[in-house]
């Protein structure tokens, strides 16, 4: 299977996944910090390096190298794991660059590690030859980021999630209504033990009152109606309502067309709407 494509509450065709790009070096900034990962992809990158300028700041750190001082980076280092109770990381200090080799559950986990070595004293350089043990399938891997979506406290009937997987390499897209959905969503997925690479590309809708107030007005149209009501019950009803500058799209999934092209009927009955895309699916 080339990739899967898994909506939060459906599966959806492979083609619809678009892999994602590779690439080799993670910077990061936490106090002017650098990282190098050859395994990396560009999704999580913040700066790029050439691998020249990189070999050659090596080189030249390796010169200033002091042994007793290398020992205690290390000693540093390895007080931290301890503290995070990270185990079976093992560390190697020289000049100022660390390198953490050995074996990692998912990408979050790997780049809060990283970021957190970043913070001790005397780190300038991180070396990354952590490994990340595969999912037995991307079916699998998309099933258990599916159920990890679902357990957010900040996923509505208001978002539409659908996740990508290809290889072990996790893409979010879809919509929400706040950043911190999309933060929320996005750490859950990249801690998903089997995640290779991550890419968040949830889109957040624009803050208005008004489309607010569409929200709940046609929630409540929607999940009173005899043919829906009893969708009402559960935790995250099946039809998600995404409502942009007063423009209504309706994804999700339905028992038959007839409740397909009634949910529509219902919305567009509704006043204040511009328009409304009917993304509904029938469950098979």
């Amino acid at each position: 299977m080339k990739g899967v494509a898994l909506a939060i509450l459906l599966l959806v065709p492979a083609a619809t996944f678009a892999q994602s790009s590779g690439g080799w070096v993670l910077s990061a900034s936490a106090r002017s910090g650098r990282v190098s990962d050859p395994t990396h992809s560009a999704g999580w990158q913040t700066a790029a390096r050439s691998a020249s300028a990189d070999n050659r700041s090596s080189q030249s750190e390796r010169r200033l190298s002091d042994p007793p001082a290398d020992q205690q980076l290390k000693t540093r280092v390895e007080q931290r794991l301890s503290e995070r109770r990270v185990r079976g990381i093992k560390v190697a200090a020289q000049g100022g660059s660390v390198t953490l080799s050995g074996g990692i559950a998912s990408a979050g986990a790997k780049q809060d590690l990283v970021a957190d070595v970043l913070k001790v004293e005397g780190v300038k350089e991180i070396v990354s030859e952590l490994t990340i043990g595969k999912a037995e399938s991307d079916q699998k891997l998309a099933e258990r980021v599916a159920e990890q979506m679902r357990r957010s406290s900040y996923f509505t009937v208001f978002d539409d999630v659908e996740i990508g997987v290809d290889n072990g390499v996790v893409t979010l897209t879809g919509y929400v209504t706040q950043p911190i959905k999309s933060d929320d969503l996005a750490r859950r997925a990249s801690h998903v033990d089997g995640v290779q690479e991550f890419a968040n590309k949830l889109e957040v809708l624009p803050a208005s009152l008004a489309d607010d107030r569409l929200r709940v007005v046609i929630a409540n149209t929607l999940y009173r109606d005899p043919t829906f009501s009893n969708y009402a019950s559960q935790t995250i009803p099946p039809i998600h309502i995404i409502v942009r500058n007063s423009s209504v799209l309706l994804t999700g999934i339905v028992n038959s067309e007839v409740e397909r092209r009634q949910a529509e009927n219902i919305v567009r009955g509704i006043s204040g709407i511009i328009g409304v895309q009917n993304a509904l699916r029938v469950e098979r």
